[in-house]
């Protein structure tokens, strides 16, 4: 999803084809479905050889776009051409990449099968920096969007590390307190919150933890999602959050979602064919969100119109529908977040 105008949506997947969605463009059907065509294209073979695992914006103009891939490139393009103006060439599979919000700089941090992870100088087409990072490899990388120099890295052996990339010789530190591991199992999505005061991270052991940037002993909240029951303290009963883990996780985080301020509400996809929505503060389990006919991979957020966009292995991208009030007195926002999960259906 572009974060400057909230209206156009990248999608790209295993056939290794691209495609870009007007989001304001699109045919109502006669049972009320919103159907949208993709405006432009890249075709299957065009570009990359493998799947794509992650697909960005450049964040301070859409005249502009990046991919990485299985087939050991990272590519930019351009938008108006869906023409590649740039590659960089890894020797391995790239399994995430990230740009900077602020747009302060054209570095683009980049999780691989490799133990370091790279950052691409878009200015000069080479590798800036390489970061030991990650012995197992890297899955998962997010920039700071309050600090432009500062990222956080994720990776198969479970750790999650803060960096600053003016202070190449180390990272600054690593979180949490199980010999210094964020996650038993491998760490496979990360985000910032929108302060850049909290980093929010998933694992292969079915957690999602919310961490403090500056306090990295332990979390601040530990979330145990359920998807065969929705969870009121942020547990389920038999403590996972799904059937199985995704290899790579792409969340969404939407302040105010509902209409109330002060909620932030996580949309993570489960790694089965459901997408769960969590208060990270309280930890409390709103609703699941189950549309797919396959695992799901990623979420996006339109912050302009409250509308969650999602895609699995199915190959479909749903649009979900939240319906909100201008404002809610504490009953009816309590009201709200017990029945939003009954109203799902007619959301989709």
């Amino acid at each position: 999803m572009d974060t400057l105008h909230c209206r156009y949506l990248l999608s790209a997947g295993a056939d290794t084809s691209v495609h870009l969605f007007d989001l304001d463009a699109y045919k109502q059907s006669s049972n009320g479905v919103r159907q949208i065509e993709s405006a432009q294209h890249i075709s299957r073979g065009s570009g990359h050889t493998r799947l794509i695992a992650s697909i960005e914006w450049y964040p301070v103009d859409i005249g502009m776009f990046s991919t990485a891939s299985f087939d050991h490139t990272l590519r930019v393009w351009d938008t108006s051409e869906m023409t590649e103006a740039c590659q960089f060439d890894f020797e391995c599979r790239v399994h995430s990449h990230k740009m900077s919000p602020t747009g302060a700089h054209a570095l683009v941090a980049a999780a691989s099968e490799s133990a370091y992870v790279r950052l691409c100088d878009l200015r000069t087409g080479a590798f800036a920096q390489s970061l030991a990072a990650h012995q197992a490899g890297a899955n998962a990388v997010a920039w700071s969007p309050t600090q432009p120099s500062v990222l956080v890295s994720g990776g198969n052996d479970g750790i999650l590390k803060m960096w600053d990339i003016r202070q190449t010789r180390s990272h600054l530190h690593s979180f949490g307190n199980d010999a210094m591991h964020a996650h038993k199992g491998g760490l496979n999505g990360l985000l910032f919150t929108e302060d850049g005061q909290r980093i929010v991270s998933t694992g292969a052991d079915r957690h999602v933890r919310v961490w403090d940037a500056n306090t990295p002993q332990s979390p601040v909240n530990d979330i145990a999602c359920d998807t065969d029951g929705l969870s009121n303290n942020g547990s389920s009963s038999n403590g996972t959050i799904g059937h199985s883990a995704v290899s790579s996780c792409e969340m969404a985080l939407a302040a105010a979602a509902d209409g109330v301020a002060g909620l932030e509400v996580l949309f993570r996809p489960c790694g089965d064919n459901t997408v769960s929505a969590t208060d990270i503060t309280s930890g409390r389990q709103f609703a699941l969100l189950d549309g797919h006919f396959a695992p799901t991979m990623c979420a996006a957020w339109r912050s302009s119109h409250k509308e969650l966009y999602t895609s699995g292995a199915d190959g479909n991208v749903l649009v979900w529908c939240l319906p909100t009030r201008e404002s809610f007195s504490k009953i009816q926002a309590q009201m709200r977040a017990d029945c939003w999960s009954e109203n799902e259906d007619s959301d989709t």
